[in-house]
């Protein structure tokens, strides 16, 4: 995979579903995994939009340093045009099949859900690119485990070829009464920190807080308590809307 699609794959991803895709691909040739723009596309309908995906959106934005949130239907386009790419792509590697089972499963599947962007001031991390919540709802045709391990696989896979390092710690807590797993990630390519993520996990809800970082940031250089530190911090806000999401 090329500098230029591994980008878009990690950043696409990040900004779509909060499911970060990290990369580190080798070749310079300035090409997208499919050279067909959106507007080529024959997008199909977006799915309606739920009450839950409604709500949601509007208390993110209202209540929590949150901007641009974003229901199903909103990211629809974006979501249709990285399935094509990804399972249009010839002779793919372990990231773009792992990317393409991640949103060929969205675009089947269509489970509700909610993308929101943390507002620059508020970020949990100062090295951070970008900081994103993406919550899922699980139905008939995608369970919450279905989602987190397309979102899983796409994070190692797209690391795979490369000297790489991740970190994956699973505890349990209650949320308003509800047991949820909560999976914190980081992910090292090559000596640089590429993504943090903390996963709130319940039967019903599957909710993502992803971190984004910009290739300086070499994981050696950090502070020794930086990975606990966002830990920490992600998963309280994380919680806190998770409890949000489950009232709706």
């Amino acid at each position: 995979m090329t500098p230029r699609v591994s980008s878009l794959l990690h950043a696409t991803a990040l900004g779509l579903t909060a499911g970060l895709v990290l990369a580190g691909c080798s070749s310079n040739e300035p090409q997208t995994p499919n050279q067909q723009s959106q507007s080529e596309l024959d997008i199909p309908d977006a799915p309606e939009e739920t009450a839950q995906e409604t709500t949601l959106a509007e208390t993110l934005e209202a209540d929590f340093d949150l901007t641009n949130a974003m229901t199903t239907a909103d990211q629809w386009p974006d979501i249709f045009a990285m399935s094509s790419a990804l399972s249009g792509t010839e002779d793919p590697d372990l990231c773009q099949q792992a990317g393409a089972e991640q949103y060929g499963l969205l675009v089947d599947a269509q489970p509700a859900s909610v993308r929101a962007t943390v507002a620059t001031d508020a970020l949990l991390d100062e090295q951070a690119s970008g900081e994103t919540v993406t919550v899922f709802y699980a139905n008939d045709s995608a369970t919450t485990a279905q989602l987190h391990e397309v979102h899983q696989n796409t994070d190692t896979a797209c690391v795979a070829e490369y000297e790489s390092a991740v970190q994956h710690e699973v505890s349990e807590a209650e949320v308003a009464g509800e047991p949820v797993e909560v999976h914190t990630w980081q992910v090292v390519a090559t000596d640089q920190l590429t993504g943090r993520m903390v996963d709130v996990v319940s039967d019903d809800i599957l909710l993502r807080y992803a971190a984004a970082y910009p290739p300086q940031v070499i994981a050696e250089d950090l502070e020794d308590t930086a990975a606990e530190d966002f830990n920490t911090a992600a998963t309280e806000r994380a919680l806190e809307i998770f409890e949000v999401a489950a009232t709706q």
